[in-house]
């Protein structure tokens, strides 16, 4: 482990000597059109979710901490599995910031009916459409209250109501929201009795939200199905190889191994593929 430690240590020397002997400016310049890219994702990212990281931070943080994991698999259990490790620690915070925008988005799904309720009684009650959305910020929690009070704020920096509201079907993405939204802008332009179309609306998300809530419990089991289907062969072939490696070996000892190796990835892609498609149901 010490030589490979050594030996590692001194390739990474070697490279960053003679990038810098050689083409020292544009490696730097690389590096910096690499981080202006990624800082531009990374706040797009950020204030999608209305976290208060700095972008620079993020980056910096996650460039060390995955120079750091690599160096370390890479001593210890090689090179190659060293660059396995630095494609999934680069891909694993975007996943992260994905993740917890569908949880966001989710949330304010959940908190739609309620608001629009809210919404209903304070019109009833006299107020204005902005002020009803007003009485909303101030009485309900996150995140449906950050989007709204957004919202509030662009309308009153010159935007109309209906462009502002645009602007937040763009950035929550939510088909619930865009029916609200849709709902608002054809009850405001044809007239109507917006309160009832607001308990409507509400009522008919609730009933989608049931009916898709149904739906994942039915196709729950195709899914296991997809993931046992998924991962048995990858399962059999590691305990192949710890009963017997000779036995497997030729599969990437021999070309014709390699192939096999191909089309048994792009058919296992395929099969999860196609479960998932015929198990996806869209309400």
């Amino acid at each position: 482990m010490s030589s490979t430690l050594a030996l590692f240590t001194l390739a990474i020397a070697a490279i960053v000597f003679l990038i810098s002997w050689f083409n020292g400016p544009e490696a730097i310049k690389a590096w910096k059109r690499f981080e202006r890219w990624y800082l531009e994702r990374v706040h797009l990212a950020l204030d999608a979710i209305y976290s208060r990281t700095s972008p620079k931070r993020f980056f910096y943080t996650h460039m060390l901490v995955l120079g750091l994991v690599v160096f370390l698999v890479s001593s210890a259990i090689g090179i190659i599995n060293g660059l396995l490790f630095a494609i999934l620690g680069y891909m694993l915070p975007w996943t992260s910031l994905k993740r917890a925008r569908r949880q966001r988005r989710e949330t304010i799904e959940e908190q739609i009916p309620d608001a629009l309720i809210s919404m209903s009684n304070s019109l009833r009650a006299g107020l204005t459409l902005p002020q009803s959305m007003g009485i909303l910020v101030d009485n309900t929690a996150p995140p449906i209250s950050e989007e709204f009070g957004l919202l509030l704020k662009e309308h009153r920096l010159g935007l109309t109501l209906d462009e502002a509201m645009t602007n937040m079907s763009e950035r929550v993405m939510s088909k619930n929201l865009d029916l609200v939204i849709t709902s608002i802008q054809v009850a405001r332009i044809a007239g109507g009795n917006l309160p009832q179309v607001f308990e409507d609306t509400a009522t008919a998300i609730r009933e989608i939200s049931r009916l898709e809530a149904k739906i994942q419990t039915m196709t729950a089991q195709g899914k296991l199905q997809a993931l046992v289907l998924g991962g048995l062969p990858p399962l059999m072939g590691f305990l192949i190889y710890k009963v017997d490696p000779k036995m497997i070996a030729p599969l990437w000892e021999d070309p014709i191994g390699w192939i096999v190796l191909f089309f048994i990835a792009v058919m296992e892609i395929v099969g999860v593929f196609m479960i998932r498609k015929i198990l996806t149901v869209d309400v």
